[in-house]
């Protein structure tokens, strides 16, 4: 009785070197055909979805090229779509009346005063000041409520200068203004002009 013969893998001779490893013809042949597979990738699916070039339509047909259009959407090109969110978060909407006020404060040698307005955050003024008398030292700062002693927040200070300008928003709620030194030998007087909305100006 014959037993049967183990089975074994055939393999094509062809195929394999002396020492049982692929051949340099079996190489270059896995390697053609890996370069064939990525350039019809390349072709029918990356340049339509990445740059929207579909030379053989199919990217069209699985809806790869949308991809492409969508990332334009959000692409610096697209002016007017950006335009238009500028347009709308460039208007500051506030709940309480426009108001101006002009205050004259007087600091003799070597004093300081205050000027503040109470705010809410997202509240804006433009103002302008002048020092007549010689240039002063100013700290331009914010208090947030019930601010301990020197708890503050300085947005711009000027060591020695006759005036000032500018547009502020407050970024908390609070107080903000201006603290001011005369540190010269003879009177000065600081003229505020602002303008905007704000609660209300007080000297503390």
């Amino acid at each position: 009785m014959n037993e049967p013969r183990p089975h074994h893998e055939l393999h094509d001779i062809g195929d394999l070197d002396p020492d049982g490893l692929p051949s340099n013809k079996s190489l270059v042949k896995a390697s053609l055909v890996a370069l064939a597979v990525a350039a019809v990738l390349l072709v029918t699916t990356i340049l339509p979805a990445e740059y929207g070039v579909d030379p053989t339509g199919v990217g069209n047909a699985l809806g790869l090229s949308a991809l492409h259009a969508g990332d334009a959407d959000t692409s610096p090109e697209a002016g007017p779509q950006e335009d238009a969110l500028a347009a709308r978060s460039a208007v500051l909407k506030s709940d309480i009346p426009f108001r101006s006020d002009a205050v004259e404060v007087q600091l003799p040698p070597h004093q300081g005063a205050e000027i503040k307005a109470v705010m809410e955050q997202g509240q804006s003024y433009i103002f302008h000041w002048e020092a007549d008398g010689g240039p002063v030292y100013f700290d331009m700062h914010g208090d947030p409520p019930n601010a301990r002693e020197n708890e503050f927040i300085s947005y711009w200070i000027g060591e020695s200068q006759a005036s000032a300008s500018g547009n502020f928003e407050a970024p908390f709620r609070g107080v903000h203004g201006w603290y001011w030194e005369n540190r010269g030998d003879a009177p000065v007087t600081i003229r505020l002009k602002i303008s905007g909305f704000y609660d209300s100006l007080y000297m503390p």
